[in-house]
């Protein structure tokens, strides 16, 4: 089948064509809602370790060196800070995070996105602003796509992070009153949560006022965090995991799901 794929750039319509068959139509327009992201959960015997592996393909017109290297050293630092431990049918094994950035072409990003079977590739749009004002994963928790901004101070303010998370398939927790914990906030809790006053805009401030939230740049990924993330992972088996599913989503400039036209 012959299918045409249209973006919205800078006020222009660009259509590009591709072949591809029936059961990958199928798959990638059916299962846009289905919560994905991709990573792979590698059992490395020698270190101990299980390395939790993904790859961001960064494509869109804010995609550069500069940003995609922030994006990773915050999500690497701030996966890898705390020691979590699982046991497995090996001992005791250390869960660890390796995530790597690729930048691509709109063009080669639909390429990738029309045969990828890899777990660990996730298709990231950079760009300034989009629909929501907000970055985003996907269309539910684990999609192994988002849309990403830079007004939200990638790399520098946790939000990589913390969407990130939700592509390992974390949520908001039910509860984002974090008053007289004496802790950081958790790399889930949302904008708006309530915190001890050091974590606020302004400490100063009336919680839930203006400047009486969380600034974010205080989030911490917790070790229940990462239990989570490999909670259903049958570490009693001697091989491989892969962690959620792919939808292989991607998206306009403006943060709209790519149309496409038979």
């Amino acid at each position: 089948m012959i299918s045409q794929f249209a973006f919205l750039e800078n006020g222009q319509l660009k259509i590009f064509h591709q072949f591809i068959t029936y059961s990958f139509i199928t798959r990638f327009f059916i299962n846009l809602t289905s919560p994905n992201m991709a990573a792979v959960a590698n059992m490395v015997y020698e270190t101990n370790q299980i390395e939790i592996v993904s790859r961001l393909y960064l494509y869109g017109s804010q995609a550069n060196d500069r940003t995609g290297t922030s994006i990773i050293e915050e999500i690497d630092n701030m996966y890898n800070q705390p020691d979590v431990f699982v046991q497995t049918g090996n001992g005791r094994m250390k869960v660890i995070f390796k995530v790597s950035f690729h930048l691509i072409s709109i063009e080669d990003a639909i390429d990738l996105a029309a045969t990828n079977t890899d777990f660990r590739n996730n298709f990231i749009r950079i760009e300034s602003k989009n629909v929501l004002t907000r970055s985003f994963m996907g269309f539910g928790l684990g999609d192994n796509a988002g849309h990403w901004i830079t007004s939200d101070q990638l790399g520098v303010s946790t939000t990589a992070a913390h969407e990130f998370g939700h592509g390992l398939g974390l949520d908001h927790p039910v509860h984002n009153d974090y008053r007289g914990t004496h802790l950081p906030p958790p790399i889930m809790a949302p904008r708006g949560s309530l915190v001890d006053p050091q974590y606020q805009w302004n400490p100063l401030a009336k919680p839930g006022e203006f400047g009486g939230t969380m600034n974010p740049v205080h989030r911490k990924v917790t070790a229940q965090e990462i239990e989570m993330v490999v909670a259903n992972i049958p570490f009693d088996q001697n091989e491989d995991f892969v962690i959620g599913r792919i939808s292989n989503t991607l998206f306009s400039e403006t943060g709209n799901a790519v149309d496409r036209f038979a």
